[in-house]
């Protein structure tokens, strides 16, 4: 695996230990697949209540999520990405992969959202899926061909 530039700026404010070296090769990985190694990104770990008010503030959704994506809309520039590590690691479990994995492909997901891929309809989340699979084989990741998020209710 090659080791991930300064492109990616990684702050963990989940209170849990986390390899952000890898999380931070997922981003730049998904980035170069996709021809744009010039791009940097900032990369938030965090817990549910400050995603859950990241996702109040932002898309008037009052509850946690996975992953938020704030896209920049600038060159290089591509945009943010939060993390819930708590939501992570109840989707890890009921997928019955690790945290790292679980990660590694929201970090994947988010990645491919500020690259401009959505997942609104059908045809669009298989495509990213695959996308995300393409990234995480390439990182030498299980691939997932079923990937979803885990909604709410079921999370908790």
């Amino acid at each position: 695996m090659e080791p991930p530039s300064s492109r990616i700026e990684c702050l963990n404010q989940s209170g849990i230990t986390i390899p952000l070296h890898q999380i931070g090769i997922a981003v730049e990985s998904a980035f170069r697949m996709h021809g744009r190694e010039d791009a940097t990104a900032c990369l938030l770990l965090t817990q549910d209540e400050e995603i859950q008010d990241l996702n109040r503030r932002f898309r008037s959704v009052d509850s946690p999520t996975d992953v938020l994506t704030f896209p920049s809309g600038e060159h290089n520039f591509l945009g943010d990405v939060a993390i819930s590590v708590s939501y992570a690691a109840r989707q890890a479990a009921a997928r019955g992969v690790t945290l790292d994995q679980e990660l590694a492909f929201l970090a994947i997901h988010g990645a491919l959202h500020l690259l401009g891929f959505d997942d609104e309809t059908e045809p669009e989340r298989a495509e990213m899926v695959d996308q995300m699979n393409r990234v995480a084989i390439s990182l030498g990741l299980t691939p997932d061909l079923e990937w979803a998020s885990i909604l709410h209710a079921e999370a908790l």
